[in-house]
């Protein structure tokens, strides 16, 4: 029931809700970045949320060797015939895509996930020719929860805050073509950054301000610590509909 990778032209990788407990060893959690969409494709075919699939920046061509049923974030559940093809293509209001198969993607599982951490060398990006094969038999599809993208981003400010919060929020920011997995760079109005403290525990969602004032949202593969300054923390219910904003999209934030 595997599928054959024909093509890749950008990143895909394997990735579940990642690994969690080994910040103190600087592993960080890792998975999906923008969790709540790779969740929705594989409720679409019967997964599990958290099983892994497979998290496409750009565009992935796959085929089947085997009939198998497969979905993307958009729920679209279709059963893809043997020697036939698929191509998921980059969306214009999505940063990241997700592929779901039916019973999850096998892969080596490090502690305690199968997800890829490219900075630490844990599993690699897929390549042409690798195959994509279920790791447990599938259930039954399930409801989707709606994605919705638009509106304010909330964050709460952060120990470092300043009196830069306000700031952060009263200015329109643009996601920077820099952007990674690591972080995502914020172009726009640039802050007074303060001086750079003391080393101290980073999560995903953080707002860094390094020296040169544009802000650096940590994203799941980021740093376990840092040392620039922690404007504020994503509220936790905004988090995937900011990571999910694509390159060049404007972002508002708000303080809560």
């Amino acid at each position: 029931m595997s599928l054959v990778v024909r093509k890749v032209a950008g990143l895909a990788t394997i990735q579940d809700d990642g690994r969690v407990g080994f910040a103190a060893q600087g592993v960080p959690r890792g998975g999906a970045l923008v969790r709540s969409l790779a969740h929705r494709a594989n409720r679409a075919v019967g997964n599990a949320d958290g099983a892994a699939c497979v998290e496409i920046f750009g565009k992935l061509v796959v085929a089947a060797e085997h009939d198998v049923v497969i979905a993307t974030e958009r729920g679209d559940a279709r059963t893809l015939r043997a020697g036939e093809e698929i191509a998921i293509d980059s969306d214009g209001s999505l940063r990241v895509r997700y592929l779901a198969i039916a019973g999850g993607v096998e892969a080596p599982s490090y502690f305690g996930s199968r997800s890829t951490l490219v900075v630490a060398g844990i599993g690699r990006a897929l390549r042409t020719g690798d195959r994509i094969a279920p790791s447990v038999a599938p259930g039954a599809p399930r409801t989707l929860e709606p994605f919705v993208t638009s509106g304010s981003i909330r964050f709460i400010p952060g120990p470092d805050a300043l009196g830069l919060a306000p700031s952060l929020a009263a200015h329109v920011w643009r996601i920077g073509s820099a952007s990674d997995r690591t972080g995502t760079r914020l172009e726009g109005h640039p802050l007074d950054a303060p001086p750079v403290t003391a080393s101290s525990p980073m999560v995903c969602g953080a707002i860094q301000l390094p020296p040169s004032g544009a802000p650096i949202v940590i994203g799941p593969d980021g740093p376990t610590t840092g040392g620039y300054p922690i404007v504020g923390v994503l509220a936790r219910a905004d988090r995937d509909r900011f990571h999910a904003l694509p390159i060049g999209a404007a972002v508002r934030f708000q303080v809560i």
